[in-house]
């Protein structure tokens, strides 16, 4: 009869609880174990893997650019650097040529004024040379211009003037005589230019008294003889140009401001406001200016 064997019994008990343990039901906590087990976090970490490599390469992106702008900028600045540093340049350039036109101008205007007082200086040369040079003539005006009139009409008028002014003139007495160009009005004075200064002024004097003496027959063409209308005659130092614009001014200033009186002496302009006050001499319109009442404020 044939011999049994049997398995051990440990072995088939552990069979035995191991098919229990698979055929037993599964609790909440083989589930949750079985799925902590099963769930792999794999996929979860590629998103997020992916995820960073777009920003990544976002921001790379965005340093790029900010790169290139930053690059722009930088070129801008230089740019900017450079035209600053022609614009000074040019400022520099600009100042110097400023400081230089500068210094002319200074020397330019201290010439200016040297120019100035020199040309005074010969003006003043030059006016007191017409003086001298005039300052034995007269001049007669207000007489009518004869036909085919000459030298020796002209001569026996001022010899008949010397009549009139009970005062001898003789030819030798007088050195030239001739009739001016025609001024504005178409008058032509008569110049007297006499050998000497004493004869001038007694010439001057004596036709003064003559018409203080004789208010209502003041020296006039009858005098003269020529056969026109009476019309009267002015007998004045012979002025230099410069001297009448100012004698002509000095008389306008003297009506308008209450001076009585206003003459020439000597080829110069006086001024006094009444008998006895002080006289003031003219040389220019400046001492006419001096005399100007000043406004009240």
């Amino acid at each position: 009869m044939p011999l049994r064997r049997t398995p051990p019994s440990t072995t088939q008990g552990k069979m035995v609880s191991d098919t229990n343990q698979s055929s037993a039901p599964v609790t909440d906590t083989d589930n949750e174990t079985t799925s902590t087990i099963t769930s792999r976090p794999r996929p979860r970490k590629r998103q997020y893997d992916d995820e960073v490599s777009i920003t990544m390469a976002e921001m790379k992106k965005s340093l790029e650019t900010f790169k290139l702008q930053q690059n722009i900028i930088l070129e801008s600045i230089n740019g900017i650097k450079n035209q600053n540093s022609e614009m000074i340049k040019s400022m520099e350039l600009i100042s110097a040529q400023y400081d230089d036109m500068k210094n002319k101008l200074i020397t330019m205007e201290t010439e200016r004024k040297t120019h100035l007082a020199y040309i005074q200086t010969l003006e003043t040369k030059v006016e007191n040379l017409e003086r001298s040079q005039r300052q034995s003539s007269i001049e007669i005006r207000n007489v009518p211009v004869q036909k085919n009139e000459t030298k020796d009409h002209l001569l026996q008028l001022v010899q008949k003037v010397g009549l009139a002014t009970k005062n001898c003139i003789n030819e030798t007495h007088i050195r030239d005589v001739f009739r001016t160009n025609a001024d504005k009005k178409g008058n032509r004075s008569i110049i007297v230019d006499f050998s000497s200064v004493i004869m001038k002024e007694k010439i001057l004097t004596a036709v003064k008294t003559h018409n203080r003496s004789n208010r209502d027959n003041k020296l006039n063409t009858t005098h003269l003889q020529l056969g026109c209308q009476s019309q009267p005659i002015y007998i004045v130092e012979c002025l230099t140009d410069k001297a009448k614009k100012i004698f002509y001014q000095a008389r306008d200033f003297s009506k308008k401001n209450q001076y009585d009186f206003c003459w020439t002496a000597h080829g110069k302009v006086f001024l006094r406001q009444k008998i006895g006050a002080a006289s003031h001499r003219i040389d220019s319109e400046i001492d006419i200016d001096k005399l100007q009442p000043q406004k009240e404020k």
